[in-house]
């Protein structure tokens, strides 16, 4: 190999390394870009994020389970009426393709649950189908914790519906709920002087 052809090889391969190493930097960059857009996008959105509701819902999934195993109607019906409104915030989320998927099944299922359960006294008729709600809700809930913390586009819903207390199962905490301000004391009323008592002649 000449000297000429030598140096035309070293040329090539040392563009080739300095391209590489641009574009390195080039996605290193923007990687970093992406990440303080999702901090910011997180930090406006009053830090709720795909995680917040996924640990809301598995409250939600361990409070269904209670209610099932209490054969409770009015928990589980209270406790759907909690479950939609939230998987309708995830559903406008930036989640991955197999998370909304499992979104949109969880939410078709605890529909077909909210349809079926007004007059019914015991869950024995839809068990099956509650059964499969809380496979596919838990499905969810791992999805939404396995990825990344995507800002929610949407605020969680404020839910005013209490749900029924059961014996062992903790009430789901709504996240980002306002707390309600504690009333002021009354101030107390300011003691009366004492009058003093006439004096009376003694007969």
């Amino acid at each position: 190999m000449n000297a000429r052809l030598i140096r035309i090889v070293v040329a090539v391969a040392a563009t080739s390394v300095v391209s590489v190493a641009g574009a390195g930097m080039a996605n290193a960059s923007t990687e970093r870009a992406a990440e303080a857009a999702m901090v910011s996008a997180i930090e406006e959105s009053g830090g709720q994020t795909t995680h917040t509701a996924a640990e809301y819902l598995q409250q939600l999934h361990t409070y269904i389970q209670g209610a099932v195993t209490a054969e409770d109607v009015a928990a589980v019906e209270a406790a759907i009426a909690h479950l939609r409104p939230v998987l309708g915030v995830v559903a406008k989320a930036p989640v991955d393709r197999a998370a909304a998927v499992l979104n949109e099944q969880t939410d078709a299922k605890a529909a077909q649950v909210e349809r079926e359960l007004p007059g019914l006294t015991l869950l024995a008729p839809i068990t099956g189908l509650v059964t499969s709600l809380l496979t596919t809700l838990l499905d969810l809930v791992t999805g939404l914790l396995g990825g990344l913390p995507l800002p929610l586009p949407l605020p969680l819903p404020e839910l005013p519906l209490p749900l029924p207390e059961l014996p062992g199962v903790p009430l789901p905490e709504v996240p980002g709920a306002p707390e309600m301000p504690e009333a002021p004391a009354a101030p107390e009323a300011p003691a009366l002087p004492e009058a003093p008592l006439p004096d009376v002649p003694l007969p």
